[in-house]
């Protein structure tokens, strides 16, 4: 696309449903199969066997230091011993839907940031999950996939518009003190919120990781526990490997929206303390599948 298109006709090509790859039969599986019978299990394990691509890098972040295995891990049923089945559906499913979205033209966008945010995201939110009530905690598989999948716009806005996305990069470096909405509206016309929540729509993601994508920079409280975890977590991560608008809510809200959850200012300074430990973890997570 033409850096000289206008800020419409960016919105025109986002809208049209042939602007990004579609998802692939394996992806679409993924995003049915429900994990809570022996059947559920089985066929995951088909289907990530299916794809090379997809098991070799499964296998690989089982092997990854981190882990501290007692043996090399080379099959994929060992593979889902070691990471587990829920984050093997997660991680699948999101190179499912990412790998085609190859971005070859912009200059600023890393990938690799965005795993690690993403990474971060996810376990963020998976470790606040477990110091919430039970009956209001999102399933894991969910959970975790919507941390992964939270900020895919930015993925589809480097692969649409790259050398507008690179404008906007550079104006939300050289402009901090804007916020990112406002900024993503005057260079691209869309945020990238509402651009991952169009292509989630149209790939069929599910309506509760739709809420995440869509919602997690919404100026108005939530009572959607998952999507209150997504927005919580980000607060905890700040402008962690990318800048977001992390504070779109009054202090007020924000306490609101914390309690909602059956959390204080103690659970989160734990929840910061555990994901700062796991960090380290994270970037080498993130830098495997970021290559």
């Amino acid at each position: 696309m033409s850096d000289n298109k206008s800020v419409n006709e960016l919105q025109q090509a986002v809208l049209k449903t042939e602007s990004l790859p579609t998802i692939s039969v394996i992806g679409q599986r993924l995003l049915t199969l429900r994990l809570d019978t022996e059947e559920g299990e089985r066929e995951l394990l088909r289907l990530v066997e299916s794809d090379p691509m997809i098991a070799a890098r499964l296998i690989g972040l089982a092997n990854a230091p981190i882990h501290a295995t007692s043996r090399k891990v080379v099959s994929m049923r060992d593979a889902v011993m070691v990471l587990g089945l829920s984050r093997v559906k997660a991680i699948a499913t999101s190179i499912a839907l990412m790998g085609p979205l190859r971005i070859r033209e912009s200059k600023q966008f890393s990938i690799r940031d965005l795993w690690l945010h993403s990474f971060s995201m996810a376990v963020g939110m998976r470790t606040l999950s477990g110091m919430i009530p039970r009956q209001i905690r999102p399933p894991e598989d969910s959970l975790f996939l919507s941390g992964l999948l939270h900020d895919i716009g930015y993925l589809a806005f480097a692969y649409l518009a790259p050398k507008k996305f690179d404008e906007f990069l550079t104006r939300m470096e050289s402009e901090p003190e804007r916020p990112i909405g406002q900024l993503e509206k005057e260079v691209l016309g869309i945020s990238h919120a509402e651009l991952g929540a169009l292509r989630g729509k149209n790939w069929g993601l599910p309506e509760e990781i739709l809420a995440v994508i869509a919602g997690h920079h919404a100026q108005e409280p939530t009572e959607n526990p998952m999507l209150a975890l997504a927005r919580v977590t980000e607060r905890i991560l700040g402008d962690s490997a990318i800048r977001e608008d992390v504070h779109t809510l009054t202090p007020e809200q924000e306490a609101e929206e914390l309690e909602s959850l059956g959390l204080d200012e103690a659970h989160l300074e734990k929840a910061a303390d555990i994901l700062g430990r796991q960090q380290e973890q994270i970037r080498i997570l993130a830098d495997m599948l970021g290559s």
